[in-house]
């Protein structure tokens, strides 16, 4: 069951919240309430599973988007981040603690942002440059 809520950091202090709006059997979408759907604030999580007896992987998808206008002209502009967590179906080579560390690992080169203030890899990212 996907949670009601979800508050992100976005900074060391500040946070995001977002509330749930629908939930499928393949996922949730939450949004911020109080913003116009012309420019909405929100993030999507969607899960691509491959049958049990199947090779592969599943996917785990986040999507976080925000919808701007601009003040004279109205133009809007979308940014999106996602994110793609391929799972493999035999966690046996792996395990859980491995993929985890992945995670926290990608969370860390991303969240720079919650231990300094200079936000040194994301605005490598954000400038087009390698980490």
């Amino acid at each position: 069951m996907a949670s009601a809520t979800l508050v992100p950091k976005t900074d060391a202090s500040g946070t995001i919240t977002f509330e749930l709006v629908s939930t499928s059997s393949d996922g949730a979408t939450y949004r911020v309430t109080g913003r116009d759907l012309s420019v909405p604030l929100g993030c999507q999580i969607t899960r691509v599973l491959t049958q049990p007896s199947a090779q592969g992987n599943d996917h785990i998808k986040v999507r976080l988007f925000r919808t701007e206008k601009h003040a004279t002209t109205g133009k809007p502009a979308t940014m999106q981040v996602l994110l793609d967590i391929s799972v493999p179906k035999d966690n046996t080579i792996i395990n859980k603690t491995e993929q985890r560390k992945l995670v926290v690992a990608l969370a860390s080169l991303l969240g720079d942002c919650m231990a300094v203030s200079s936000y040194v890899n994301s605005t490598k990212l954000l400038d087009a440059f390698d980490l």
